[in-house]
């Protein structure tokens, strides 16, 4: 029996001692108290930093920092991604650390917004949701236990990789609760965490599932959706009223979250971000500000120029794109793909709406007949079906009786 004993313990010590090292590498690293991006924030950890991988769970790895931080973070955050992984890495570190607490980082992006986006700070309603998830893990478990997932490999290379951008999150604050203010947004507490339920399981099935998006409904009776850099999604009062059921819902929702993910807003921007520098980002947010300096001058033109091409007609290849690649979710998730060609086949009508913050010609309606168009063709070319079992129509008018 000793002799047995003598030999089991050397290969415990063996194996006690045999943790998995893993060094990230991107700009931007969040580390979550849970295996999905819906999950508080522990900490930011910047590029190049090694953490223990503890174990794995899917796309996600719980892991231990130096500091003694045990989170998850995603498989995103080791992947050999090509870029500038030092564009956001000062902002992250802050003055002395190799991470920034969630306070620190609550407080960057909220400063970021402020700061560089007129009108951020202009009154109505405060949509930061980023210390306060709107979904819990209870609220996705059951949600996700209603979808029976088939097997799909379809359009599985049509997505860049995806890596989180903090000034991009920051600015995307900024605009998006410039919006808020100048359109309002519904207080509907139900809708609201159907939404954000529809979109957090839908970002499982791309590759920016370790984002965080936030969604909202916006106070505007037009049938319209609109995506903010940084995760920050707008759904129209009447673009609920547009749609029949949750698989043409999520359509919208999945088309707004593509704009984000292929960053179809700050396409035409990259060679001027590509000169951003932050490294004064966190002394920035003093409240002394001396003369605005050269990067300064480059962060606020940045911030002008995504909010103009926001508001702004969208491209037409943009538009067509963002289709695509949402039918690709849908499908992936278990919903019917079709319901997109639905809703656009809905929202063709003329609006009567007056002039606001949106351009009058956000959803022209050539456009919109095009989009139809190369819809249909992806239905026809993928042989897709409508699914009554897959469009959810009783959840859908249950969430969203409400909205008026």
């Amino acid at each position: 029996m000793k002799r047995i004993l003598i030999l089991i313990l050397p290969i415990i010590i063996v194996l006690g001692s045999s943790a998995q090292k893993l060094r990230t590498t991107q700009p931007t690293n969040y580390l979550r108290e849970g295996p999905a991006s819906y999950f508080q924030i522990v900490a930011a950890i910047p590029s190049l930093v090694e953490v223990n991988k503890m174990e794995q769970k899917g796309s996600w790895l719980k892991v231990k920092t130096e500091q003694n931080d045990i989170g998850w973070l995603s498989e995103n955050s080791f992947a050999n991604n090509k870029g500038s992984n030092l564009r956001d890495e000062n902002i992250i570190k802050g003055k002395a650390s190799t991470r920034a607490s969630r306070a620190e980082l609550a407080a960057a992006v909220k400063g970021f917004g402020k700061k560089y986006v007129d009108g951020s700070e202009s009154g109505g309603e405060d949509i930061s949701k980023y210390s306060d998830p709107v979904v819990t893990e209870k609220d996705m478990d059951q949600f996700e236990h209603s979808f029976t997932i088939e097997p799909f490999r379809g359009y599985m290379n049509i997505e860049k990789p995806f890596d989180l951008q903090f000034h991009e999150e920051g600015i995307g604050l900024g605009i998006a609760q410039k919006i808020a203010s100048q359109k309002g947004i519904v207080n509907d507490r139900m809708a609201t965490l159907y939404i954000n339920m529809i979109g957090n399981y839908l970002a499982k099935y791309s590759k920016a599932y370790d984002l965080g998006f936030r969604f909202y409904i916006l106070n505007d009776d037009r049938a319209s959706a609109f995506a903010v850099p940084g995760g920050y999604i707008f759904i129209s009062k009447g673009m609920f009223r547009a749609c029949t059921n949750e698989a043409e819902l999520a359509g919208v929702i999945a088309h707004e979250m593509v704009h984000v993910i292929q960053r179809h807003g700050v396409k035409e921007l990259k060679k001027s971000e590509a000169k951003i520098k932050s490294e004064k980002a966190f002394a920035e947010l003093e409240d002394e500000i001396g003369p605005m300096g050269d990067e300064e001058k480059e962060l606020e033109e940045y911030a002008d120029n995504v909010y103009q091409n926001l508001i702004s007609p969208r491209l037409l290849s943009y538009e067509i794109d963002a289709d695509r690649i949402a039918m690709v979710y849908l499908k992936r998730a278990g919903y019917d793909p079709t319901g997109i060609a639905s809703v656009l086949q809905r929202i063709q009508e003329p609006t009567t709406a007056a002039k606001d913050i949106f351009d009058d010609n956000y959803m022209k309606r050539d456009d919109l007949h095009e989009r139809l168009l190369k819809v249909q063709q992806v239905i026809r070319d993928e042989n897709y079906r409508p699914r009554s079992d897959k469009q959810y129509a009783d959840r859908f008018n249950s969430y969203t009786s409400q909205i008026h």
